[in-house]
């Protein structure tokens, strides 16, 4: 709310980047579409500031598990700013969310060459895994996590203990 008021007081769109994106770390991911819904995209002329509104808009369309709309957001915030590792990031999380773990490492590479840390990457995929209800579709994650690199992911191979109690 400190970030919707900084925005009212100076207008400064930076501010509802920041908002709508710690309204996704609150669980939250309404409230961060809410403070972007108004906003005209073509009007804003700062790429970078239009692709982190872009991005964190569409984190919030993929926290409601709406995935099309996460991913148009997340192409736009590219084509408008792709020096940025942020949209790489979230399309490779809509790709292995999608079951897409391929086309998701992609993503992820050309994320990390752009700046983000593998630890990056690993934070995605388990907040993936924890967030998986549907238990063939964790199984056929945590199966790919593992034959790609069984020391990397040991972590995962709890949440098939947990399912199994």
């Amino acid at each position: 709310m400190f970030y919707e008021n900084e925005y009212k007081c100076t207008k400064n769109k930076w501010n509802l980047a920041n908002a709508s994106s710690h309204w996704r770390k609150a669980e939250k991911p309404k409230s961060a579409l809410a403070v972007t819904d108004e906003l005209n995209f073509v009007t804003i002329k700062e790429d970078k500031l239009k692709s982190a509104l872009l991005t964190t808009r569409g984190g919030a369309f993929r926290d409601l598990h709406e995935l099309d709309q996460a991913e148009n957001c997340a192409k736009q915030a590219i084509q408008g700013y792709p020096q940025s590792y942020h949209p790489y990031t979230l399309m490779g999380t809509i790709c292995f969310e999608r079951g897409q773990y391929g086309e998701g490492e992609k993503w992820f590479e050309k994320a990390i060459q752009r700046g983000a840390s593998p630890q990056d990457h690993d934070a995605e995929l388990k907040r993936i895994v924890k967030n998986t209800k549907v238990e063939s579709k964790l199984l056929e994650l945590i199966t790919y996590l593992l034959n790609k690199d069984k020391e990397r992911y040991a972590w995962a191979e709890k949440y098939l203990k947990n399912k199994h109690r």
